[in-house]
C-alpha cells in the first residue's frame, strides 16, 4: 500500500504559515500606534492565514490522478 498522506513539509509550511499570519494580526492590534502604522502588518497577517487555509485544503484533497503508463513502443 501506498502512503497517501500529505508530506511532512506541507503540514509543517501550514502550521508556520498560520502562526506567523495570527501573530501578524495580533501584534499590531496590540500595539497603541495609529491604525494606518500597523495596516500593512495586518494586510501581511491576513495573506498568511489564507495561505495557510490553502495549504490545508491542498494536503486534504484526494490525490492527484496518476498518469497511465504508456507501454515501450516495439523495437
Amino acid at each position: 500500500m501506498t502512503d497517501r498522506r500529505a508530506p511532512w513539509w506541507l503540514w509543517a509550511c501550514m502550521a508556520a504559515s498560520f502562526l506567523l499570519g495570527v501573530n501578524g494580526i495580533a501584534a499590531p492590534l496590540l500595539d497603541p500606534e495609529p491604525w494606518w502604522s500597523w495596516l500593512p502588518h495586518l494586510l501581511l497577517g491576513v495573506v498568511l492565514v489564507v495561505n495557510a487555509g490553502v495549504l490545508f485544503a491542498e494536503a486534504r484533497r484526494n490525490p492527484r490522478r496518476r498518469w497511465k503508463k504508456r507501454s515501450l513502443p516495439p523495437l
